[in-house]
């Protein structure tokens, strides 16, 4: 699986940024998830240990939601961010 197509439907994946020189400790969640009437796309984003921000976009097909999260995540991972397993 090549980073710039981690998404092909629903899924969920959580990245993390830490360097500690730079006293950056940053934690990103994605997840694709069917709505009653939508395909939701939603992100979480913050310093590890404290708490973080949401949001929820809603698409209509599946494709849209996927194309996006496969763009947020590329964007996340050439800044440094990291997948990990821990949900």
């Amino acid at each position: 699986m090549s980073a710039t197509s981690r998404f092909t439907s629903y899924c969920r994946c959580q990245l993390v940024l830490i360097n500690p020189a730079l006293n950056r400790r940053r934690i990103y969640f994605l997840e694709i998830c069917q709505g009653l009437f939508h395909v939701v796309l939603f992100r979480a984003w913050g310093r590890i240990g404290y708490r973080v921000r949401c949001k929820e976009e809603w698409y209509p097909k599946i494709e849209d939601a996927v194309k996006e999260a496969n763009r947020l995540y590329r964007e996340k991972t050439r800044k440094g961010y990291r997948e990990t397993s821990h949900y």
